[in-house]
């Protein structure tokens, strides 16, 4: 599980500092970044939220690191918080109909 290792890495956070923060030992964390072992689902939902990543991006099955749906949503609330018009919000769902299918169709080559 090298993603953990790199995302731990980018967020500047220390081996034991993610352990404890996961509840566990900096060996079993030392593991999954070695490939050793592998974070059970508890550990991987915990992973992703640390990380503000989709599970499958931390299992290396996606590419993509925030699901699209939780980009959708943001846009969404962002058009909704900034008073956007009409038009810039149809852009906008465009947009992400378009991207949804290019991960869609990501998923379906690997």
């Amino acid at each position: 599980m090298n993603k953990v290792k790199e995302l731990r890495e980018k967020k500047g956070m220390k081996q034991a500092e993610l352990a404890q923060a996961l509840e566990v030992s900096q060996g079993t964390l030392s593991n999954w970044e070695r490939g050793v072992h592998n974070p059970d689902n508890k550990a991987l939902g915990q992973l992703a939220k640390i990380f503000e990543c989709s599970v499958d991006y931390l299992l290396g099955h996606s590419e993509i690191r925030k699901p699209l749906n939780d980009l959708y949503m943001r846009v969404m609330q962002d058009a909704k918080d900034s008073g956007m018009s009409p038009r810039d919000l149809e852009i906008a769902v465009d947009f992400w109909k378009q991207a949804k299918e290019r991960d869609d169709d990501i998923a379906k080559k690997s």
